[in-house]
């Protein structure tokens, strides 16, 4: 990788000698810029500049383009981006994984580890942004790797900025898109942008999207409203106000998924048997029901039931935020105070549980202020940022012979220090430090509790098949199946009011055992409470240097780290993981050529890992099933990328990004125990017991990280056909290559998700002034769905989440 490095690096620094009859890398005059390629102004670091100019690793997609890919939400960003993954797996959690780095949030209180933010403000939670802010976007912003210096909170895997188009001083105008395609899909959005007076503006934005489901149950729908408004004053050169609002109603019948097939445990391990479902039937049609009903649920050992309720999604994300610019005689202050707030509740089925249901509410408050400007030769931007959210929240997961209920209120108060200094050598190199302090406090007050039925008695007198089907339970009605109850007062009730359990019986805040009156099995109530709060801290540091060897021709390299806290969780045993850390090294260089026609990006990584947190099922110490934050130990993340435009005339536009990696655990041990033990890596006995199985350390030691294909292409060619002077015809064709990756952390073979081409084709009649467009689009020429987000379920079952079948339909946009 350094070898292909350093030669590319080397053909990079002679292009950019080359005379300039050959290459001319002057900046473009005005009447030549339409015949170049366009700059894309960002402000990854705290000041507007053209991504060409930024000596960091940015991937940055324009509005209008997100428009033309029909990315109008966070999983489809990878069309532009190779680097970044997004899942939804259920409910309102949302992760995303860049070039490996991110952690599978299953639930609220887990840090992201690649950080969302929204208008400048970093958000906690990735899905209130991800699930509502992309229309009238000026642009997204992908940052590749540690985050440590200059935002709000730290990111080991890098930040997602979400930037909306601001309001315009001076200017009155509109504009719309609509859209109406297959699967009754309709989605229309606008703007409204108003001078008031010579010095403010208002912006409007509004959108509205809604699709029926893709899947056979009405699962993988789209319902989503949203609304935007933004007013800016400049009462002077030096002063500019900017306050924003946003609200968005998220709803429908929400994300699914389908069964694979389902695992057997045998005396020789665990035996797979298909489903022979396609990849659209869902969990609740009646096919998927029927087939749900041969299958047998532990620890009762009884056949499961069909699913008791279709699932739903029922959110709200608001906030209002702001931004001042103060011009000083020492530099431009800037501060950026925001709250925000998510409330609502969702019924859904991951993973492949029966149903599941979170009621959560968040707030979160956060002020950021900066001071950015020159003294002498040195560059300085310096801040401090506050950040305070509580997150409070019931939740079920009911598999039907378990019932966990979770009630919980978690906590964070973050505080930083950071600065950043450029000092400019020479006009053409420049040497950059930064260091950031940041002290997280964080508390969990929260109970867990868990109804298991057991076939027999408790452990070690539990009864399994084929003995449990001898003593009857797996009979009808021998065994009760839970309905979606949120606590154990009204569990008990339940249980008692249907026979189950003695009359009399009442709910007390200690373990419980109940025997059922019908003699066929036990019920076993946990009590697990977790109030647990801790302090974490650490300082990031970033050093890089960067050198002009043209005026359109860049070298930089840096190393950079980064830091994620802590935190805590309900598991018993397991209330609490540690912070993670990585230190990344970065050689890249962004060049353009021949008269601003050709683009050439090159960037080599190496990251070293520490300590990463994963989830992932396990038992704790009485053999109860949960799903635990852990951390992971080591891994190595090395590889390039390779970004690519060739204006090759002046109607015609070819683009290429490649990026190669390879992200392997240095040190990963997963542990647990039979009948949680499905996980395709050697193990050993630790001689430690959980629920009387022996608990096994599974070493997987040597395996790829998640979501990190070896090989990802983007590839994409558009040609303008002038229809005379007022009218032209784009056909834009784009396909994109994802190599084989892994989707979960057992490493079975139905989470390894094969390599796949996926082609999106555009073909538009648009005004040559740009005033309207009337186009045609389809994608996913190949019409397969692949899998998006595959997981093993604790009762058996293989699943997966897919990637949308073929789209097509038509779109009418007009700006005036």
């Amino acid at each position: 990788m350094l070898k292909i490095l350093f030669a590319t690096t080397a053909s990079v620094a002679t292009m950019a000698i080359i005379p300039p009859a050959w290459a001319q890398v002057a900046e473009p005059a005005a009447d030549q810029s339409s015949a170049g390629i366009d700059e894309i102004v960002v402000t990854a670091q705290r000041k507007a500049e053209s991504a060409q100019k930024a000596a960091i690793a940015i991937d940055a997609v324009t509005g209008d383009t997100l428009i033309q890919q029909g990315i109008s939400k966070a999983e489809d960003i990878t069309k532009s981006v190779p680097a970044i993954t997004v899942t939804n797996g259920g409910g309102s959690n949302t992760s995303i994984f860049i070039r490996g780095v991110g952690n599978i949030t299953s639930s609220s209180y887990n840090d992201p580890a690649v950080t969302p933010s929204y208008d400048g403000v970093v958000l906690g939670r990735a899905a209130g942004a991800f699930g509502s802010a992309f229309y009238d976007l000026a642009r997204v912003e992908v940052l590749k790797g540690p985050q440590g210096i200059l935002y709000g909170r730290n990111a080991t895997g890098g930040a997602v900025n979400i930037i909306p188009a601001r309001p315009e001083l001076g200017k009155n105008g509109a504009g719309f898109n609509v859209s109406l395609g297959n699967y009754d899909a309709v989605s229309a959005d606008g703007y409204l942008n108003l001078a008031t007076s010579d010095n403010s503006a208002l912006r409007v934005a509004a959108t509205r999207q809604v699709s029926d489901g893709y899947n056979r149950d009405g699962s993988d729908d789209l319902k989503r409203t949203g609304l935007r408004g933004q007013f800016l004053i400049e009462p002077s050169d030096a002063i500019s106000l900017r306050i924003g609002a946003d609200w968005t109603k998220i709803g429908g019948v929400g994300p699914g998924g389908s069964y694979i097939g389902s695992y057997t445990p045998g005396p020789s391990g665990y035996t797979f048997t298909p489903s022979g479902f396609d990849t659209s039937e869902g969990f609740n049609t009646d096919a998927a029901n029927a087939y749900r009903q041969t299958l047998v649920g532990a620890p009762g050992f009884g056949f499961l039931d069909a699913m008791n309720q279709q699932q739903s999604v029922d959110y709200t994300y608001w906030g209002v935020n702001a931004e001042l610019n103060w011009k000083t005689d020492i530099g431009t202050f800037t501060l950026v105070p925001a709250f925000r707030k998510s409330m609502g509740d969702s019924f859904f089925y991951g993973p492949a549980f029966n149903t599941a249901y979170s009621a959560e509410t968040d707030k979160q408050y956060s002020l950021e202020a900066r001071l950015a400007g020159s003294v002498g030769m040195v560059d300085y931007v310096l801040g401090g940022f506050y950040f305070n959210e509580r997150i409070d929240a019931q939740t079920e997961y009911n598999q039907e012979f378990v019932l966990p209920m979770q009630s919980y209120t978690h906590k964070t108060k973050s505080w930083a220090a950071f600065g950043q200094l450029t000092a400019n050598i020479s006009d053409r190199f420049r040497l950059v430090g930064g260091a950031r302090y940041t002290r997280d406090k964080k508390s969990m007050d929260g109970i867990i509790n868990n109804f298991i039925t057991f076939c027999g008695g408790l452990p070690p007198a539990n009864i399994t098949p084929p003995a449990s089907f001898a003593a009857g339970c797996a009979a009808p009605g021998a065994l009760p199946r839970y309905p979606n109850l949120l606590t154990t007062g009204d569990t008990v009730n339940w249980l008692v009011s249907n026979g189950w359990i003695a009359a009399g019986s009442t709910d007390q805040a200690n373990p419980q055992v109940f025997p059922l009156l019908n003699g066929v099995g036990t019920i076993l109530k946990t009590y697990n409470p977790v109030v647990d709060s801790g302090t974490y801290s650490r300082i990031t540091w970033k050093a890089s240097a960067e050198f002009d060897l043209g005026p359109q021709n860049l070298l930089y390299a840096t190393v950079e780290t980064g830091y994620r806290a802590g935190g805590f969780q309900l598991a018993e045993g397991k209330s609490s993981y540690d912070p993670e850390f990585i230190t990344a090294y970065t050689v890249g260089s962004k060049n353009r050529f021949f008269d601003n026609r050709v683009q050439l990006n090159v960037e080599g990584f190496y990251w070293k890992y520490k300590d990463q947190q994963i989830t992932y099922f396990t038992v704790d110490t009485s053999g109860t099933l949960i799903n635990s934050n852990e951390n992971a130990g080591k891994s190595t993340i090395k590889g390039f990328d390779v970004d690519a435009i060739v204006k090759a005339t002046p109607t015609t536009t070819l683009n290429a990004k490649v990026q190669y990696l390879k992200a392997t655990y240095d040190d990963l041990h997963l542990y647990t125990a039979s009948p949680r033990d499905n996980i395709a890596c050697p193990f050993t006995l630790t001689g430690a017991s959980a629920g009387g199985a022996p608990v096994k350390d599974f070493n997987c030691s040597g395996k790829p990280l998640l979501y990190s294909p070896k090989w990802t292409v983007n590839l994409s060619a558009e040609q303008v056909v002038p229809l005379g002077r007022s009218l032209e015809l784009v056909g834009n064709v784009a396909t994109a290559w994802r190599d084989d990756q892994w989707g979960a952390f057992e490493y079975l073979d139905f989470e390894h998700i094969r390599a796949y081409w996926q082609t999106d084709l555009n073909l538009t009649l648009r005004a040559a002034d740009g005033g309207w467009s009337l186009g045609a689009f389809l994608y996913n020429l190949e019409n397969k769905r692949r899998i998006a987000t595959p997981q093993r379920s604790p009762i058996g079952m293989a699943i997966a989440r897919y990637t949308a079948p073929q789209t097509y339909g038509v779109r009418f946009s007009a700006n005036f």
